[in-house]
């Protein structure tokens, strides 16, 4: 008996780009201002743990300034609609409320680069 099954020869690939809004200030007086550069840190973090890889982050232009800006890039592999939903909230999710707790703000924005290719392999049972 042969059956024929779908197969994911490639993945949704989505690319993601946050821009987190801190406040900028001296290094030497860091409680004025509103670190984007740790905020950021911890979104990357929990980006990473939730299988998004980020590829570009970027921040400042001066080593003794905390910036008021940075920006991360990245992407998301997925093989299924359903968990490209589940893992592109989760990121937004996340996102906003990492940014919250540290008083900074931060936007999300979603670009589609490619729609998943699926192939039928017929299996033998």
């Amino acid at each position: 008996m042969t059956h024929t099954l779908s197969a994911t020869q490639a993945a949704f690939t989505d690319h993601f780009h946050i821009t987190i809004h801190g406040k900028g200030a001296h290094a030497a007086r860091p409680h004025e201002g509103i670190d984007s550069i740790v905020t950021g840190s911890h979104i990357v973090s929990a980006l990473a743990a939730a299988g998004l890889d980020v590829t570009r982050f970027q921040g400042g232009n001066s080593w003794n300034v905390l910036p008021p800006e940075v920006v991360v890039e990245g992407v998301l592999h997925s093989e299924d609609a359903s968990a490209r939903q589940r893992s592109s909230a989760q990121a937004a999710t996340l996102v906003s409320h990492i940014a919250r707790a540290f008083g900074a703000e931060a936007q999300l924005a979603w670009q589609p680069q490619r729609e998943a290719e699926r192939s039928a392999t017929p299996r033998s049972s």
